[in-house]
């Protein structure tokens, strides 16, 4: 009987030693959520009031696009919310086009969300298949179509057998697309790009080129930055009902005109 005694002793005293050693319950302060949900309402109705609706919509940089355009193409309308609307989606939208190299979608406080892009700019065209392509100064083509809209020199003599809009022609010959690249930046700085009306890289080392009815023979593209410029000079001084030739290979050598009849 003294043993069973004992043993019911050591059993209070560990539940004595449970109860000592056992955390205390912390209770939800029900005044701390309640104010913390009234926070998120407060922030909710303020994100979705009209107080950000979109009321006006602008765009920066675009000259191939309207404002209107762009913001159709990243289903932006007034009324959005500025707040909310996915502005990293919508300039992945953008630039999926191949005239546009950048594209940033931005809220201006309160109501305006502001469209700046980028653009890439046709620098001339490539004939094919009874159309054109239109290329930019990296030889990317932008887009097809079956006439030139703008006074823009058309490259021949390229080789290729397919093309990727918004990718560089993969043509074979390469060093003639590089000749293509070098007089596009060329003519762009001497303002040349409505005056060249036909270029032939078909061999990069004997260029030719054709403005109005005249036939301009390049060569190599040794000193070209001084040679485009020429065309520029000369070509103000010959009427544009003339024909004739002129040979720019040797710079050392006089510039003559040659009428042709």
């Amino acid at each position: 009987m003294a043993r069973r005694k004992k043993k019911q002793t050591n059993n209070v005293d560990l539940m004595e030693e449970l109860d000592y050693y056992e955390k205390p319950k912390r209770k939800i302060n029900s005044k701390f959520i309640i104010g913390f949900l009234l926070v998120l309402i407060i922030i909710a109705g303020i994100l979705f009031s009209p107080l950000f609706a979109v009321k006006e919509i602008r765009s920066e940089g675009a000259q191939h696009f309207t404002t209107s355009e762009l913001a159709e193409r990243i289903s932006l309308s007034h009324g959005d919310n500025l707040i909310l609307f996915g502005k990293g989606r919508a300039e992945e939208v953008l630039e999926q086009d191949p005239y546009i190299s950048q594209a940033k979608v931005a809220a201006e406080l309160p109501n305006t969300m502001v469209i700046r892009v980028k653009e890439r700019k046709v620098r001339g065209y490539v004939p094919y298949m009874g159309a054109y392509l239109y290329i930019d100064e990296e030889g990317r083509v932008l887009e097809t179509q079956k006439a030139c809209q703008e006074a823009l020199p058309i490259v021949t003599g390229l080789k290729f057998d397919s093309f990727l809009l918004g990718e560089v022609l993969p043509v074979e010959n390469k060093d003639s697309l590089q000749v293509v690249l070098q007089m596009s930046q060329l003519m762009k700085k001497y303002n040349l790009l409505n005056l060249v009306v036909k270029i032939d890289v078909t061999d990069p080392k004997d260029v030719y080129a054709f403005v109005n009815q005249v036939e301009i023979h390049l060569g190599d593209m040794r000193d070209a930055d001084q040679k485009i410029r020429i065309i520029g000079e000369i070509m103000k001084t010959i009427p544009s009902q003339d024909r004739g030739t002129l040979d720019l290979r040797d710079l050392h050598k006089p510039i003559i005109f040659q009428y042709l009849t």
